[in-house]
Order: C-alpha cells, then sequence, then structure tokens
C-alpha cells in the first residue's frame, strides 16, 4: 500500500501527541500555594549547642488587604524556629513546624545572632548558601547586639507591613542620609572573608522591647507592635568570630575612610562659641587611603575631600561683617571628621582587627612587601601610624547671611 498525504498527516499528529505527552509539566513542579516566601533568615547556637533557624515567611493573602474585608487585620507574616546539627538539617526539619516549603530567591536578610558569632562564628553556619541554588547572595548581612537572631526577628516597625520591608527603609536611610551603617550583602562578607589583610564587618542591630513580652508565635492578628529594632553601627569580625562593636560616630569614621559617605550631617561646637553647636550638611564626600611599609614603620595615609552646606548655628553670626568666620567654620568641619577618623582606627586598632583593609592595600600595591609582613600582620597593625587630611569646602550659608538677633 503506497503511504498517502493523510496517512503521513496522521503519523506526524501520533509522533507529537507522544512527545507532548513526555514533555509536559516539570518534575520539581512547585504550586505557588505551597511555598513559604522567606523574607529573612535568622541563626544562632541553640541552649544545647546546636544550631538554631528562625525563619520570617511573608503572607501573601494578609499583604493584599483580603482578611481587611472580614474584619480583621491578621498579621501579614509569620515566624518559625527549629534546631539541627547543621543549617541543611534544619531547613529539612521546618517542614514539622510549617506547612509552607521554604522558598529563598526573596529573602532580603541573613541574620547572625551575638552568641553564635562569639561561640561558633561564621564558618560553621555559612556554606549552605553558597550551595543551595535558591539562596540569595545578595541579601543584606545583619549581626544582632546581646540579642538572639530569633528575637530580632520578633521585632517590628510601624509603618511598615512587614518587618523586612521596614529594616529595607531603615537601612537605605542610614545609609544616604546619616552615613551611620557600612551596609554588607552576604557575597561581600565572603568577600572580605576570603581576601588578604581585611576583616569582615556586618551591619549592627539591637532588640528594643516595648512590652514585657516580645512572643509573637501563634498570634493571627496583631493590635500594636510589641518590639521593634534599632540598626546602626557595625559589628567587626576577626576571622570569622565576632570581636567587637563600633558605634554609629565610629561606623561613619570608617565611611569616611573608605569613601562611603554619601550625605550626613556634622555637629561640632560653633567657632567663636564652644558652648553652642554648628549644624553642617555634608553633601558629597570622597575619601581614600594608601598604606607604606618603611624600614622602621607602617604609615597609613588617610585623605577626605567634602562640600557642605551651613545647616544651623546655635549663636547668632554674621559673615557679612565677619567674612573670615566662614574659614573657621571649614577649619572646624575638618576637626570633626578628623576625630571621627582617628577614633574609629583607634578603636579597630584596639579590637585587632584591620576592618579597613591597611594590610589588603598592602598585598595589592606592593605583594612583596607583603609576603614580608604577612605572618605578623596581627601584631603590625595596631601599631600603623596615622596621617589624617581632611579638606572641608562650604558651598552656602542656607538662605541667610545673618541669624536674627535679639535685641
Amino acid at each position: 500500500m503506497i503511504p498517502t498525504r493523510s496517512t503521513h498527516v496522521a503519523a506526524y499528529v501520533a509522533i507529537m501527541a507522544v512527545l507532548i505527552s513526555l514533555t509536559s509539566g516539570c518534575w520539581n513542579r512547585r504550586e505557588i500555594e505551597t511555598l513559604g516566601f522567606v523574607m529573612a533568615i535568622g541563626l544562632d547556637e541553640s541552649p544545647s549547642g546546636r544550631i538554631q533557624l528562625t525563619v520570617q515567611f511573608a503572607k501573601p493573602g494578609a499583604l493584599a488587604g483580603g482578611t481587611e474585608a472580614a474584619g480583621r487585620s491578621e498579621k501579614p507574616f509569620w515566624v518559625s524556629t527549629v534546631e539541627g546539627d547543621t543549617v541543611f538539617e534544619c531547613f529539612r526539619h521546618l517542614g514539622s513546624v510549617s506547612t509552607k516549603r521554604p522558598y529563598l530567591q526573596h529573602n532580603r536578610f541573613i541574620i547572625f545572632g551575638d552568641e553564635l558569632l562569639k561561640n561558633k562564628g561564621l564558618m560553621p553556619v555559612i556554606d549552605f548558601f553558597n550551595r543551595d541554588a535558591e539562596a540569595r547572595l545578595a541579601s543584606q548581612v545583619l549581626a544582632v547586639k546581646g540579642a538572639t537572631a530569633r528575637e530580632y526577628l520578633q521585632a517590628e516597625f510601624e509603618g511598615a507591613s512587614l518587618p523586612s520591608e521596614g529594616e529595607q527603609g531603615m537601612l537605605l536611610y542610614l545609609e544616604t542620609a546619616l552615613g551611620t551603617i557600612s551596609p554588607l550583602t552576604f557575597r561581600e562578607l565572603e568577600d572580605r572573608m576570603g581576601s588578604e589583610g581585611i576583616e569582615p564587618i556586618a551591619v549592627g542591630v539591637e532588640v528594643v522591647p516595648l512590652k514585657p513580652d516580645t512572643s509573637i508565635k501563634g498570634e493571627l492578628t496583631r493590635e500594636e507592635v510589641k518590639s521593634t529594632a534599632r540598626l546602626g553601627g557595625t559589628a567587626v569580625f576577626k576571622g570569622d568570630y565576632l570581636v567587637g562593636w563600633l558605634d554609629e560616630y565610629e561606623t561613619r569614621g570608617l565611611n569616611w575612610i573608605l569613601g562611603k559617605v554619601k550625605s550626613t550631617l556634622m555637629v561640632f561646637p560653633q567657632p567663636g562659641f564652644e558652648d553652642r553647636l554648628a549644624t553642617i550638611e555634608i553633601l558629597r564626600s570622597t575619601g581614600n587611603f594608601k598604606v607604606e611599609v618603611r624600614d622602621d614603620s607602617i604609615v597609613a595615609s588617610i585623605h577626605v575631600d567634602t562640600i557642605g552646606n551651613l545647616g544651623e548655628v546655635q549663636e547668632p553670626v554674621d559673615f557679612v561683617k565677619q567674612p573670615e568666620t566662614w574659614g573657621q567654620f571649614e577649619k572646624g568641619l575638618e576637626a570633626a571628621i578628623k576625630q571621627e577618623i582617628m577614633q574609629t582606627v583607634t578603636k579597630l586598632q584596639a579590637l585587632g582587627a584591620d576592618a579597613i583593609g591597611f594590610g589588603q592595600d598592602i598585598f595589592r600595591r606592593k605583594p612583596k612587601d607583603w609576603a614580608n609582613i604577612r605572618g605578623h600582620w596581627d601584631d603590625l597593625f595596631p601599631t600603623v601610624k596615622i596621617h589624617v587630611q581632611v579638606k572641608a569646602k562650604l558651598r552656602t550659608p542656607g538662605m541667610v547671611l545673618k541669624s536674627v538677633k535679639t535685641r
């Protein structure tokens, strides 16, 4: 029998039907209603010495306002905590306390508790995030001062539906308007850990209790925030262990050196009136440093250039009659910035942690010098001599040249 055109068409359709049946669907398909969208991950050392994992999940339905019509305000997230010997095991154990499978691609924060960082360090708890395909290396790294990550993940922020949204907004503001934090992603944290001559850091956070009972476990709705959090300062590591903290001003000193101050306010004694204060708004700033290895010492030269506006004085000033005062304000600003920088370097040298990267500068520019001192850099870093040069320029005195005076 000679095949006809219709026979060829029928065979083609049959083959396509078989192929479609074989390729339709996905072997590891996950329906969206089965996923728990992870917004923040917390890691602690449990009382028994194991790893404690706390995960903050978003409730998409509550965020969409679906329960508002029913006359009640459902809390738009929930928190689950489990223990295990490894981070991977902890994630598997989440299935015993949560009906949703954790989905990590929306995660914004990886948070480490104080005791974990002091006792176990970072190394036992970070490998999972490199190997898991869903983990976001762009997640921000936070370290909790004087509390656990679990306690921190129970905090909320007024005006933000999700705590992660409140944290993100505060981080952005503190970075761009005050310069009192030094944000670091998980990838950047690991880069510091694996680099020569520089130590890791992380954004510091603290839990601020508003009510005696800060637990939100099992709550479906909430009428008021029971605890919130304060962001600011920096956790300083040596290797992968936490060794100390920089406060907000010391963190800004670090940012001056690294050229990361985008905008901030500097408050210092008003020239000519030491019991009064002047406030300068920083508009732009650059910072850099160079380290030289000499025969008898190691010298770090730090240079900062900044431009600002006069924002406020507490004692009336007349720049028309006293134009020399303008230069005095610039000198006062330079002294205030230099003081913050020196305070930061002194603190880091006392901790023995080169979070600035003086050693890294030597490694990159003078690898032969670094090869000679690498083995005892921990002893040399506290002895590095510091030269700071700050050049400040004020652009305008605001809307007035002459302050209002009483008669």
